[in-house]
């Protein structure tokens, strides 16, 4: 007989409910609170993404339509 005849091993999980936390969770407080985390982080991203253009010398994208546009009027 083999000395450790388990060659695949052991796998254990295991959770532990937390029932009495379930209210505090789905309390109008708390989800308020992580709504306005939400907002605030939204806020910041937008904030963000504005100095992002407000910094920009040039907009390549919006350059490209414009010429693209321009060379069609010209081919008319």
């Amino acid at each position: 007989m083999d000395e450790f005849p388990n060659t695949r091993g052991y796998s254990v999980s295991w959770t532990q409910p937390y029932t009495t936390l379930n209210s505090w969770f789905a309390s109008p407080q708390v989800t308020s609170l992580v709504r306005d985390a939400q907002v605030q982080e939204e806020l910041i991203r937008i904030d963000a993404v504005d100095n992002i253009v407000q910094n920009m010398l040039t907009y390549p994208d919006a350059d490209a339509i414009i010429n693209k546009i321009r060379q069609g009027e010209s081919d008319d």
